[in-house]
């Protein structure tokens, strides 16, 4: 897949509030962004071409985030990943490192943690 065009950052988080406020954000420092609501949805409608990069909540119904980047990597989509998480666990960093996650952050995240995250993706 072609991703040297790529300039969208796509965020999954089933938390409304999160996913607007985020995109508020990013949108505020110039950034192209999609929202999607569950694993499921982006897998489905996501245009992955044109994706800089990924956030993605880890703990979402149906689908973990992790169980989502996991589905991208078996489809052989190499896109860079931020992973958000509620809460410090060793292992969802263990699993993350294997999947290629760039970037794991608790929440409540530093916002300037995420802009460098992105700022590196995208530019």
């Amino acid at each position: 897949m072609d991703r040297e065009n790529a300039s969208i950052v796509a965020v999954i988080d089933d938390d409304n509030d999160v996913g607007d406020v985020l995109r508020g954000l990013l949108e505020t420092m110039g950034y192209q962004v999609e929202t999607y609501r569950s694993g499921m949805d982006f897998l489905s409608t996501a245009q992955l071409d044109l994706l800089a990069c990924l956030v993605v909540d880890q703990n979402m119904p149906s689908m973990t985030g992790l169980e989502m980047i996991e589905r991208l990597s078996d489809r052989g989509v190499s896109i860079p990943v931020l992973l958000i998480t509620g809460a410090h666990d060793a292992e969802i960093e263990r699993k993350a490192a294997s999947l290629g996650v760039m970037t794991v952050l608790e929440k409540p995240m530093s916002h300037h943690e995420l802009l460098r995250f992105i700022s590196v993706s995208v530019d």
